[in-house]
């Protein structure tokens, strides 16, 4: 098989599926735990982070040669079982990809363009990814690549100011007692961590197998970790925990505040816009995973990209209906991102997938 999608792809690919997450939720949710100590809760996130990270490798290293998650998962519980979690599946990536619409939307709307009908955002969104759905896989992959490096700077450029105005007295000392809501705050971070690993992991049926390695990914997962300590230091530094708690986009109201280069304009359109790029790339990614589960929990094969005329288009509608009606207005959206949507990526990570690991284990089909 051509490697397509190679190893040094996955950790480039996973960060820039992390950030979409990572900026809308971790920040408030963890100071609305952890108080000043949300910087810490990234921190301590790593390690059952990295058990996940050990968790994935180990199950990819099972895979055949061009088998996928849901290849996986079928293996693992063949039958009426294996096809209803596929279903399930399948249909939890169509609902994220509308919820990403969603969110783009919101985020849009809130910073740039106040009063503008969500709708308008959502369904540009939409035609857009499904347009790149039917791009192969190694398409996503060289997209990240070169997202990568702009996002990474722009987000070092608004830390680096942020970090300068940053107020001690916001992130330390800690209180007494404060170890239980550092622990629960760090439960965001690992939302966030665990959700791009398992995002990165779509990628894996283009990738060579023996490519998916630990060791090689470790590296990438705590540079992860440092960021979204480093995004709390910042967002919390400046605004204090209790505003920051508040705020449904902390960081891009961190951006708002920043003035640089000694300049007086306000950047923050820019950067915002910036940021539809890694939606752009989950959404066309999570639509392309979603069909291929799909299609598989119906008992068929595969068909070609080219071919699937009928499914992605009907992927990126039913995800820009749950877009436009699942979260009609801001209470709504709120309940979704800060509860169902981390609830429910928590069970996948951490029930889901190792539950039916194990089952297929245990019955020596994987």
């Amino acid at each position: 098989m051509k490697a397509d999608i190679h190893h040094h792809q996955l950790g480039p690919t996973a960060f820039v599926l992390l950030l979409s997450p990572a900026l809308r939720l971790f920040p408030a949710a963890a100071a609305r735990s952890a108080g000043k100590g949300a910087w810490l809760s990234a921190l301590l996130a790593f390690l059952p982070a990295a058990l996940f990270l050990f968790f994935c490798c180990r199950a990819a290293a099972r895979r055949r040669e061009g088998e996928g998650i849901a290849e996986l998962l079928l293996r693992a519980a063949p039958g009426r079982p294996g096809r209803a979690a596929l279903l399930a599946l399948g249909l939890w990536l169509v609902c994220y990809a509308g919820f990403v619409l969603r969110a783009g939307a919101d985020r849009m709307i809130v910073a740039v363009y106040p009063g503008t009908p969500a709708a308008f955002f959502v369904l540009t969104m939409a035609a857009a990814a499904l347009a790149a759905s039917f791009a192969p896989l190694r398409d996503a992959a060289r997209s990240a690549r070169l997202f990568y490096p702009v996002v990474a700077a722009v987000l070092a450029l608004v830390l680096g100011a942020a970090l300068t105005a940053v107020r001690k007295e916001n992130l330390l000392p800690l209180a007494r007692g404060s170890l239980g809501g550092v622990l629960r705050g760090s439960l965001g971070a690992l939302d966030v961590l665990a959700w791009a690993i398992g995002a990165a992991a779509l990628l894996l049926p283009e990738l060579p197998k023996g490519e998916s390695s630990f060791s090689r990914l470790l590296a990438p997962l705590a540079l992860s970790c440092a960021a979204l300590a480093l995004i709390s230091v910042g967002v919390v530094g400046s605004f204090g925990a209790e505003l920051t708690a508040e705020l449904s986009w902390p960081f891009f109201s961190l951006v708002r505040n920043l003035v640089f280069f000694r300049s007086v304009e306000r950047v923050e359109a820019l950067i915002v816009a910036l940021w539809v790029f890694p939606d752009f790339l989950i959404v066309s990614l999570f639509l392309r995973g979603a069909r291929r589960c799909l299609a598989l929990s119906l008992g068929r094969r595969v068909p070609p990209l080219g071919k699937a005329r009928l499914a992605l288009p009907l992927c990126a509608a039913s995800a820009a209906a749950f877009a436009l009606f699942a979260a009609p207005d801001a209470q709504r959206f709120a309940l979704l991102s800060q509860k169902i949507v981390p609830a429910a990526n928590l069970f996948l990570s951490f029930v889901f997938f190792p539950a039916l690991f194990a089952l297929g284990r245990a019955r020596g089909r994987l």
